[in-house]
């Protein structure tokens, strides 16, 4: 009898192996450098643990998901937008980076997406994929890199989707400066010369991303809850005015939506012009534009909607509400703003003191609208937090927090900032949550 519940067991745990493996997704990517092709390598993609992080992913990678381009406005549909990009950064002691459509690491997809972490998911080693962004939350949106040692610091900061599984050779490689050298390394410039970028002497290029796996026929890339906005094209009336030089155009402006405004003299070729970024709807919005002095005039746009994100409303720290900030650990510091700039604080150990200052600004405010050079959208889920304690506080003994919160609900999210300690400062990652 316990042989046959051993064989029970052994067949349980082998059907439960065989199921995991089958609902697996993968990346395969194919590779060259130059004219010489170096092979393809494969990532399992976490999609379980960064669904929306996976989802945006696949969805660009296989043409499923809507792009813009940038530089046009134009809307891609049914079109992989990996395909033949670049990596256009490599730190041969660091990291690959790629998914940049002008290779210069300053565009993507015409959209931004939140953060998301898993406490599973870290930079522990080579292979690992992760999301690029800038130095503020909610910056991502196409450009990957994949890791090539440990890099803790970026833990809760950028987000791990994924892990090269087959093909390791292949990114083993790209750590060789002689064989991949950069203009960095080719110059022989020291690591921090802004002069270069870091980017390949000869193109390291996607040649294809293509997605696989038993996996992917149950993961649904449209839930709305995996919180990724939506793109579709804004109908325009124009008005023109040659005594004036002007161009008008009018449209309904959307709540929390972005719209990508560009122009063309030909209805041929489109130059982007401007982001209009709304916090709220109007219906006959005008945006002018000056200077028009072209036979011909045309303009277009692109609307990105971000509705589903969570706005703060300004005063999102009102006398007793408290912020508490979560660590990997279960350590909690809550700060108890007394609605006057000051306040409380208190710390899981026990320990407790005063705030000699609470400052919050809102990252979005809920009425207007604002005309950028690039996207903005980011800003709508995001407050800035800056408290001073009246004594070193907690068992970090921080004396002053400099925050940024994301809300990725109506009450709490992710928090990425510093906190002052003795004569330095250390990177604060946690979660947060506001009461009540």
């Amino acid at each position: 009898m316990r042989h046959v519940f051993a064989k029970l067991a052994l067949s349980a745990l082998a059907l439960a192996l065989t199921s995991a493996a089958q609902a697996q997704i993968y990346a395969d990517f194919t590779v060259s450098h130059g004219s010489t092709p170096l092979g393809t390598f494969r990532a399992k993609l976490e999609y379980q643990k960064a669904p929306r992080t996976c989802a945006n992913f696949i969805g660009l990678a296989t043409g499923r998901r809507p792009w813009i381009k940038v530089s046009s406005g134009q809307i891609m549909e049914n079109k992989p937008y990996y395909n033949g990009l670049t990596f256009h950064r490599l730190i041969h002691n660091f990291m690959i980076q790629g998914g940049s459509p002008n290779g210069l690491g300053t565009d993507g997809p015409g959209y931004v997406i939140q953060d998301e972490y898993d406490a599973t998911l870290r930079h522990s080693g080579r292979y690992f994929l992760s999301m690029a962004k800038s130095n503020l939350p909610g910056t991502g949106g196409s450009q990957f890199f994949i890791t090539f040692e440990p890099s803790p610091s970026l833990d809760d900061k950028h987000s791990v989707f994924g892990e090269v599984i087959e093909g390791k050779a292949v990114i083993d490689a790209f750590t060789n400066a002689a064989n991949f050298p950069t203009d960095r390394t080719a110059a022989g410039a020291a690591p921090g010369d802004p002069a270069y970028s870091d980017k390949p002497v000869t193109p390291i290029k996607m040649d294809s991303v293509v997605i696989s796996g038993l996996g992917l026929e149950s993961f649904d890339l449209d839930n709305p809850a995996l919180g990724l906005p939506v793109i579709t094209r804004t109908p325009l009336v124009g008005t023109r005015n040659n005594a004036n030089k002007t161009f008008a155009v009018t449209f309904e402006r959307g709540f929390q939506t972005e719209h990508l405004i560009t122009y063309s003299t030909d209805l041929q070729n489109w130059t982007y012009l401007r982001n209009i970024r709304s916090a709220d709807t109007v219906e006959d919005f005008t945006y002018t534009m000056t200077g028009v002095t072209f036979p011909r005039f045309y303009a277009a746009s692109a609307r990105i909607d971000y509705g589903f994100l969570p706005n703060p409303p300004s005063a999102f720290l009102p006398a007793g509400s408290q912020l508490r900030l979560l660590d990997r650990s279960g350590k909690a510091m809550t700060l108890v703003s007394n609605g006057t700039g000051g306040g409380t604080w208190n710390h899981s150990n026990g320990s407790s003191g005063n705030l000699t200052s609470l400052t919050t600004a809102d990252g979005s405010v809920s009425t207007g609208f604002f005309s950028n050079a690039s996207s903005s959208a980011h800003l709508f889920p995001l407050a800035q937090v800056n408290a001073t304690f009246s004594s070193a506080a907690g068992p970090d003994a921080w004396t002053s927090l400099g925050l940024i919160l994301s809300f990725h609900s109506a009450k709490t999210g992710w928090v990425e900032g510093s906190a002052v300690k003795g004569s330095g400062s250390v990177a604060v990652q946690q979660s947060f949550a506001i009461t009540p």
